[in-house]
């Protein structure tokens, strides 16, 4: 190590610390022609940074505070106790305003309500809440009205009325509502389904439709 190219450098820095590598090595090639041999990276580890350690070494040790850590931001807490409730009003909510929703647009605005539901795959998410809210939407949906009846003509003689022919009983016209709701709700569930596994699963819950429609016409 040529000591003359040491005590150039060594001048240099103190003079400025900030001096470019590529000045010294041109400095430093002017006193040592061996200095070409070597390639930039090699002269600065060899020489600037030897000097620059000695430099900071000999220089007087000021303490330094250590910057304050910051704070991490919190990140938002999920609301507990009732966030099973405000996902159950949102998807009740959206699906009153489009019952053709898909279920991955339901899935992900409930994941911005409750950071919980994220824990559920998208199976889980479909029947806690989505299946839930359409059965109760289907049996709580309006029957229609009845259509007026025709009046019937009056009668030019006098006649002993005719015997009223038995009628079976059928269902009420409410009975009649909740039932093609269920249906319709099922019929929605096999649309959206996309994969054969998703329709096999709805196939799977067939029997709680059928409940529901024994149970509405029951009622």
């Amino acid at each position: 190590m040529s000591e003359n190219v040491m005590k150039f450098i060594e001048e240099e820095l103190k003079k400025n610390s900030e001096v470019s590598n590529a000045t010294l090595f041109e400095g430093a090639k002017l006193i040592d022609k061996a200095i070409g041999k070597l390639n930039p990276r090699q002269f600065h580890a060899k020489y600037p940074l030897q000097v620059k350690r000695r430099l900071a070494g000999a220089a007087p040790r000021r303490k330094v505070r250590a910057p304050a850590k910051a704070k991490a931001a919190r990140r938002p807490r999920a609301p507990k106790g009732d966030g099973g409730a405000a996902v159950l009003a949102y998807v009740t909510r959206v699906l009153k305003r489009n019952p053709d929703v898909k279920n991955a647009e339901l899935f992900k605005g409930a994941c911005e309500i409750d950071a919980s539901v994220a824990e559920l795959s998208a199976r889980q998410f479909h029947a806690k809440y989505p299946l839930q809210v359409k059965r109760r939407l289907a049996a709580a949906a309006p029957a229609p009205k009845p259509a007026p009846r025709a009046r019937k003509p009056a009668a030019t003689a006098v006649a002993e009325p005719a015997p009223a022919p038995a009628v079976a009983e059928v269902p009420s016209m409410g009975d009649a509502a909740a039932v093609r709701g269920l249906l319709l709700s099922l019929a929605r569930e096999l649309a959206n389904a996309g994969t054969q596994a998703e329709t096999i699963e709805v196939m799977a819950r067939l029997d709680g439709y059928v409940d529901d429609i024994m149970q509405a016409a029951r009622n």
